[in-house]
């Protein structure tokens, strides 16, 4: 090994043991991590890690996911583990057991960028449905699709993992597409992916009652806010108005495990 590879593994050694010798902090005092939606069964966090730099240790205290908000590289480092390099195309989501501690290190020239979402209650049985979100794991995405079917129609339907208690789907809208979402007894909440000029116009019927609401596509933005018109029984559709594709996460929760 020449003397410049034995300096750089030397650096790399160095800032782990750096960062390791540092308190882990809760994920919600972690600068990278912004708080954008808390709710009884949901919380979400903008994540942004610049190039050539890495965010605290911090804590996951209760299981999560997160969606790639374009293509990232970065190093994963648990604390007790080995670290671990992630590849993650753009859109790919990942299911993450809480209980543990690690940060994130970018040595690319790209940010690493997501949208987390983190799950308060205990998940059970998580599963694949279209996409390989647990490693070495079935997917069943014919029969996910069916399911999906009933629910959304239009625009890209993506089912991605399901647990016992959730189902997350990627909705993908092109510019001046629609999509309509079914009444049901329980409304998904939806989570947009990426920042985009422009708005998503949704619009909801409940018997005589039409409500229409400009939904901005700033990514992390969780609906239902304070004022989303979704309701359960409501028959909705979301309409792009925006320059670019709309994607949202839609989180489907159960009103009790199966």
């Amino acid at each position: 090994m020449n003397r410049a590879a034995i300096a750089l593994l030397s650096l790399s050694c160095g800032l782990a043991a750096s960062a390791f010798a540092q308190k882990s902090v809760p994920v919600t005092s972690e600068p990278h991590h912004h708080l954008v939606y808390t709710g009884e069964r949901l919380r979400v966090f903008r994540v942004e890690v610049p190039a050539d730099s890495s965010t605290l240790i911090h804590e996951h205290a209760v299981d999560y996911f997160w969606i790639a908000v374009g293509a990232s590289e970065f190093v994963n480092a648990s604390v007790g583990k080995d670290e671990v390099k992630v590849v993650a195309p753009d859109g790919s989501v990942h299911f993450t057991r809480g209980g543990f501690a690690h940060f994130a290190r970018v040595e690319g020239a790209l940010p690493f960028r997501n949208v987390t979402l983190e799950l308060p209650e205990a998940q059970t049985h998580p599963r694949n449905l279209c996409e390989a979100v647990l490693p070495a794991e079935p997917t069943d995405c014919p029969a996910a699709m069916k399911t999906a079917a009933m629910t959304f129609t239009g625009g890209t339907v993506r089912p991605e993992f399901e647990t016992d208690q959730v189902r997350v789907t990627l909705l993908t809208i092109a510019p001046g597409e629609m999509l309509e979402i079914a009444k049901g007894a329980m409304a998904p909440t939806l989570v947009a992916v990426d920042d985009v000029a422009g708005t998503t116009q949704m619009t909801c019927k409940a018997f005589d009652t039409v409500a229409t609401e400009a939904l901005n596509l700033t990514s992390g933005n969780t609906y239902p806010g304070n004022t989303y018109p979704v309701r359960a029984q409501q028959q909705c559709r979301l309409h792009n108005l925006a320059s670019g594709p709309a994607r949202f996460l839609a989180v489907e929760f159960r009103a009790v495990p199966r």
